[in-house]
């Protein structure tokens, strides 16, 4: 199917803009709620939408603060204030057991998810996943912080998508899905990014997967170098026993780069929990 229209739902008095497919879809279909990275959005799961809508009902959010959703007041925000805006959306759309799939720095928040709701998790996929800088030693996480901040706020979304976006990308990515993913990194807004930032500074994933209970996956990329093979391995080990999918050739945006693989990897696990 196509992309789903963009709409908002009021959480509390503030917009979360999403797309869905249970309008056009069974209701009785599982749930996967997709959640994208720091220079993402919605869209960034456009070839998920147009194959695993068959199977599924596929949702995913413009995180807050990024396309028309309200972002947070405070300029730090904890990964448990990202959790709990997921769970007050997911229970606006009626949508109260779901499978999360949380892409690079939003692996963090359906980690956080899934840990906080467990009732209400069915899966969770650590795809591409960052592990956040709680865990580091104090000097570096700060140095760390501050130099991630510092270059989001000195290039900006577009200088940032041109001169660190392409490389994030595997060397046979075709030019078309390139551009794509380099459109949507542009239009993430700088504000937004940089809570996102924070968030990472506070959080510690090998902290939040042992409290994790449900089903998991671990996908990697052969060719990420924002989340490596063994930053994949490592996560699968702190989640304990569960399939670990490598996308051969794939950078930081398998589920663009190699769809095919990506869904097939995915919709195999969704299933296989529901056996």
């Amino acid at each position: 199917m196509a992309l789903p229209e963009l709409k908002t739902v009021d959480i509390g008095g503030t917009p979360i803009s999403i797309r869905d497919t249970a309008p056009t879809n069974d209701d009785n279909k599982p749930v996967i709620v997709l959640l994208h990275g720091l220079a993402g959005s919605s869209q960034t799961w456009a070839f998920q939408f147009r194959t695993l809508s068959e199977y599924f009902r596929i949702i995913a959010w413009d995180m807050p603060g990024y396309g028309v959703s309200g972002g947070f007041v405070r300029e730090n925000p904890t990964v448990e204030h990202y959790a709990h805006a997921l769970s007050a959306m997911l229970d606006s759309i009626g949508a109260f057991r779901s499978h999360i799939v949380g892409q690079s720095v939003a692996a963090l928040i359906g980690a956080a998810y899934a840990a906080e709701y467990p009732d209400q998790t069915l899966s969770y996929t650590f795809c591409q996943g960052l592990t956040g800088l709680a865990g580091l030693p104090e000097d570096e996480r700060s140095n760390q912080r501050k130099q991630r901040l510092e270059t989001l706020r000195k290039m900006g979304p577009e200088s940032f998508a041109e001169e660190r976006g392409r490389s994030l990308l595997g060397p046979q990515v075709m030019p078309m899905v390139a551009e794509l993913a380099l459109t949507i990194m542009k239009r993430a807004p700088l504000k937004a990014m940089c809570q996102a930032v924070e968030m990472m500074a506070q959080t510690d994933f090998y902290e939040i997967a042992p409290r994790l209970v449900c089903p998991s996956l671990v996908i990697v990329g052969s060719e990420d170098p924002a989340s490596p093979p063994e930053m994949g391995y490592n996560a699968r080990k702190a989640l304990g026993d569960g399939p670990q999918e490598t996308i051969e050739g794939a950078g930081h945006y398998a589920c663009m780069e190699n769809p095919a693989a990506f869904n097939a990897a995915l919709r195999d696990f969704v299933i296989s929990t529901n056996l």
